[in-house]
């Protein structure tokens, strides 16, 4: 972008111009002098004759609007707002107090290489200022959270806790207000590539965009690489192997930095609670369950249609293991009561007389242990060994069990009339279907992760089922 002014004009007969800045997507900001007083100052200016599209004017005007209405430490204090016309161009001017310091990716370009502590010291600073914009009437959201915006005087340490003008929160340019949004419609996208939420992509913004756009910068303070450059798993950046951090530390990173938006903290205040131990992370109950790492199950969903094809787990499980360990040790002494019990049938008469009388009741002793025997064996072999096929649609559900040496069983109702679907606790950890007196369970021997992450899938598909069949009625 081509420079409107050089070092020493004079704007308005009020700055004089002493250096740039920088350069953004919708102008150029320039350190000047303000002749009146001889303090610092920033001035944003834009071009009209230059822009290649009025939304930049729209941006430009916006953040001179907010800015004037904020008042916070962190935040530079906006000054003045004026245009100069000439025979070619107008010109618009933002005049703002100098922000001294560097940003925070300069810092970290310059070798700056922040511990664990600097780091928290950041977040909490500039969650204070994300939680002062996210209490205004309408709230505001910032939209470009990273490096190049947080402005930082030292980075010498200790780094002042609430010590405010040796961090500044600088450039709202991009800054909109939730009334804008939902009640006007706005959808610009505007952010930046690597510290943008999913939702930006789609011109959306929330509270909680502004904490994943500071979640990704403290990344870049962690691993000095863009967060673009991390792994990532369905949009989620795998970032653990890349930082040394306490696990709380990294569990609220995480937290901070979910793709979906109903994952992540509601708000600053909220993220600024649990980084200062004053509230704990509470799981939230909408957290969407994920596939399991290296599980086995092959999961294929459509509109109409629910595939859940599960092969022979064995015993991979501390739970499986367990449980069969208990199958063998309960058969074993239904075998020895038996044993015992034929015996003494032969040596001892009067016991064999006694016996007679008491038969019934060995009898049913005798079954009883059996029963539980068997039970667990036959649950224990099925569990591990057999191959679970499930399909769920409009019209049915289908559990098939099979084992290659000829074993088939196969379990049918309707899906929509499943009334209860869940992890069932206790010995018996199978995920259960209830639909009226039926009750459907498999996956006993599943993983936690995998028994969560498919009652999840199922009741999904099932209230998305139930909707589809709801809109027909109606």
């Amino acid at each position: 972008m081509e420079l409107l002014h050089k070092s020493g004009d004079i704007i308005a007969q009020k700055y004089r111009i002493k250096s740039t800045l920088g350069q953004g997507g919708i102008g150029i900001t320039y350190q000047a002098i303000d002749l009146q007083n001889n303090h610092l100052v920033a001035i944003k200016t834009l071009s009209l004759r230059r822009m290649t599209d009025w939304k930049a004017l729209e941006l430009f005007e916006r953040e001179s609007k907010t800015l004037s209405q904020l008042h916070h430490p962190g935040i530079p204090h906006y000054l003045d707002y004026f245009q100069v016309e000439t025979e070619n161009d107008r010109s618009f001017y933002l005049v703002q107090q100098l922000a001294e310091g560097t940003s925070l990716a300069n810092w970290i370009e310059n070798g700056w290489r922040p511990q664990e502590s600097e780091v928290k010291d950041i977040a909490i600073q500039v969650l204070e200022i994300l939680a002062y914009l996210q209490t205004l009437t309408p709230p505001i959201i910032h939209r470009d959270i990273k490096p190049q915006n947080i402005i930082l005087r030292s980075p010498q340490p200790p780094l002042p806790r609430g010590a405010w003008g040796d961090l500044f929160l600088v450039d709202f340019g991009a800054v909109q207000d939730v009334y804008h949004q939902t009640v006007t419609g706005g959808s610009t996208v505007v952010g930046t590539y690597g510290y943008m939420a999913p939702e930006q992509f789609r011109g959306q913004a929330v509270l909680s965009t502004d904490l994943y756009g500071l979640g990704t910068t403290l990344l870049f303070l962690l691993t000095q690489k863009s967060p673009a450059d991390l792994p990532q798993r369905r949009l989620k950046i795998n970032f653990r192997s890349h930082v040394r951090v306490a696990k709380k530390f990294a569990n609220w990173l995480e937290r901070m930095i979910e793709p979906e938006i109903e994952n992540r903290f509601d708000s600053a205040q909220e993220a600024l609670a649990v980084l200062r131990h004053k509230r704990a992370i509470v799981k939230s109950q909408f957290l969407t369950p994920r596939k399991p790492k290296n599980s086995p199950i092959i999961l294929t969903r459509t509109e109409e249609q629910l595939l859940i094809g599960i092969p022979p787990v064995w015993l991979r499980t501390n739970y499986s293991k367990l449980f069969t360990l208990f199958s063998l040790i309960w058969n074993k002494i239904s075998f020895l009561i038996l044993g015992i019990i034929l015996e003494m049938f032969k040596t001892d008469v009067e016991f064999a007389i006694d016996t007679i009388i008491l038969s019934s009741l060995w009898f049913w002793i005798v079954l009883i242990f059996w029963s539980i025997g068997l039970w667990s064996l036959r649950e224990s072999l099925l569990g591990s060994l057999c191959d679970i096929k499930l399909e769920m649609n409009q019209k049915s559900l289908v559990i098939e069990r099979s084992l290659k040496v000829g074993f088939f069983n196969q379990v049918k109702g309707y899906c929509l009339d499943i009334e209860e679907l869940t992890v069932k606790t206790g010995w018996f950890k199978s995920i259960t279907m209830c639909s009226g007196k039926d009750r459907y369970r498999f996956g006993l021997f599943l993983t936690e992760a995998e028994k969560k992450w498919l009652v999840w899938e199922m009741s999904n598909f099932l209230d998305k089922l139930r909707s589809q069949l709801k809109s027909k009625i109606n």
